[in-house]
């Protein structure tokens, strides 16, 4: 049992390495954050608010930092609140957040159940496709509470997080036979003062 354990804490830690270094190496990005790990809610609220004072010390304009505010605390929050427990009780999840001198780049993983993958995968494609007037309905019916969950809105972070930075990337990776990583890749422009 613990070699099961061991190696899909081994998986996500080589995920997390290879999207960080694909960062640095592929797209020549400057890695600002970067934190592979449980998220507490003490860590959640810290990097969001370390990640906001770095923006402001760099230049950007208020509206890119709300975005990127808005983005991290939607994303950290879901993964804190949906994402799965591996056989020893961990939450495995990792944040990278890189930059160029056009955009950032936001990457947050964590564990979902297989079964799960097909309807993440069609969730987000949908988002994806949808105009700006289409996504604010979607957005206003899912917070009128139709379609809570158990553990909060139905996919609410993910809508607010497509409205405030354009279309979402994602890609999933088997750990085992239950469970693979999802890492969601957003992309917020950066706009100069």
């Amino acid at each position: 049992m613990n070699e099961t354990i061991n190696t899909v804490a081994q998986k996500v830690q080589a995920l997390f390495k290879e999207t960080h270094d694909g960062l640095v190496t592929n797209e020549n990005r400057k890695i600002l954050v970067s934190h592979n790990g449980t998220f507490s809610q003490e860590l959640v609220g810290s990097l969001s608010n370390g990640v906001e004072k770095l923006l402001v010390s760099k230049g950007d304009k208020r509206i890119v930092i709300k975005r990127m505010f808005s983005i991290l605390l939607e994303g950290l929050q879901n993964i804190r609140l949906h994402g799965q427990h591996d056989q020893n009780g961990e939450q495995l999840a990792f944040l990278v957040i890189a930059a160029d001198d056009d955009s950032y780049k936001v990457h947050m993983a964590n564990m979902v159940e297989n079964s799960e993958v097909d309807k993440i995968q069609s969730y987000l494609d949908d988002l994806n496709s949808q105009e700006e007037d289409v996504l604010k309905e979607k957005y206003l019916t899912v917070l009128s509470n139709e379609f809570m969950s158990s553990k909060g809105g139905a996919g609410l972070g993910l809508i607010t997080t497509r409205m405030k930075s354009g279309p979402l990337g994602c890609h999933f990776s088997e750990l085992n036979e239950h469970q693979s990583l999802f890492v969601l890749e957003v992309t917020l422009p950066r706009i100069k003062r």
